[in-house]
């Protein structure tokens, strides 16, 4: 029998589930890319090397045996089934995962006067800038004084650990109730008061210039006003790091499956086409982690050696400590219909078309992942 060869781009949360979903079995071998000079690592762990002493080593993540090759992805030819690495190196496959995931969306360049690139503006998305927060966190031998612009999970965790240390923090949001997006009206509202109550807040506003020198930055915001801080962190959510020849990402059907033949794409490098739900892109570290066994399991179908695992639909939990209270949620939150669930416990349904998709709640995190399985079969 002829093994078949599935290839992985990406170490990540998708690419090592995939890894994992696929090494035990005889009837296929498998080969995972990773970028080059990348350990890879839990992504959702980088808080605690930014605000805490955890060392990068702790968050190694780790991967099965399997072959493994550290050499970054420069293209992908789909009609050869051929992927050049930076090397010059070409790895042939007869199914390929890509499991690339994002980058951190950034300001526009005429945002920044002429002194950028001192290192006071940043994102919270990888290693290097976590390691990079601490830095400067450390260095000051001071409370820091730091501007985040966003409101999403990130933004929201990031002003409640700083302001927890005793950092003094400035959150800029261009909505008026930052996170609406991620955690819908209910929960965002609830936060957006918390956020007024314990950091200073500038909602429904813009940066219009950063100013970057050595020792900090100077923002102005739409309205004029000036906001000085020791730096400034961007927490606009993330785009697409797809390999070429795709430029935005990678549209998938309900199967994971990319257009191209053994082609496909999971995780936040992933968009999703379905009936259920229309066009939506999850990334976080849970529902990466599905997505990547989902589409390992759909490569092993379309190959003929396994069953068809069925319409992938977003289950997975997560979970935001934000100023002591537990934020959760299972599924798709985003762009839904809200609504408030009459009971003790702080839960909000998420719906679409009348069918329940997704759940959030406020310090209900059991009742939250109970919802888990009953999502995309329950009528409202």
């Amino acid at each position: 029998m002829t093994t078949q060869h599935v290839l992985i781009l990406g170490s990540g949360a998708a690419g090592a589930a995939a890894t994992r979903t696929l090494a035990s079995r005889d009837d296929v071998r498998v080969t995972l890319v990773t970028r080059t000079g990348e350990t890879p690592y839990t992504r959702m762990l980088i808080k605690g090397i930014a605000f805490g002493p955890t060392p990068p080593e702790m968050i190694k993540l780790p991967l099965p045996q399997i072959e493994v090759i550290a050499d970054t992805v420069l293209e992908v030819d789909t009609s050869a089934k051929q992927v050049r690495l930076t090397s010059g190196a070409q790895v042939s496959y007869d199914a390929l995962i890509v499991a690339t995931g994002s980058m951190p969306r950034s300001l526009p360049a005429d945002v920044f006067g002429d002194d950028a690139g001192q290192g006071r503006v940043t994102a919270l998305h990888s290693v290097e800038d976590a390691l990079g927060i601490r830095k400067l966190l450390t260095g000051l031998g001071r409370p820091a004084r730091v501007a985040i612009y966003g409101g999403g999970i990130i933004a929201a965790e990031t002003a409640s650990s700083l302001q927890a240390d005793g950092h003094m923090v400035t959150l800029v949001s261009r909505s008026s109730v930052p996170g609406i997006g991620a955690f819908g009206a209910p929960v965002a509202e609830r936060l957006a008061a918390d956020h007024a109550a314990k950091v200073q807040t500038r909602l429904g506003r813009t940066l219009q210039h950063v100013d970057e020198t050595e020792s900090g930055v100077a923002i102005t915001l739409d309205d004029g006003d000036p906001i000085v801080a020791d730096f400034l962190l961007v927490a606009l959510g993330t785009t697409p790091a797809a390999p070429s020849p795709w430029t935005n990402g990678i549209d998938v059907d309900d199967h994971l499956r990319a257009a191209a033949d053994h082609v496909y794409a999971a995780g936040g490098v992933a968009t999703h086409h379905d009936e259920a739900l229309g066009a939506w892109r999850i990334d976080h570290w849970e529902d990466a982690a599905a997505q990547g066994a989902h589409a390992a399991q759909a490569a092993l179908h379309d190959l003929g050696i396994s069953d068809d695992p069925g319409t992938y639909l977003p289950r997975s939990p997560y979970m935001a400590m934000v100023y002591g209270q537990m934020i959760s949620g299972v599924g798709y939150t985003a762009g839904t219909n809200t609504y408030l669930e009459a009971g003790e416990e702080f839960i909000v349904r998420h719906e679409t078309d009348g069918m329940v998709v997704g759940v959030t709640g406020i310090d209900a995190v059991g009742t939250v992942y109970q919802w888990g399985q009953q999502l995309h079969g329950v009528q409202a």
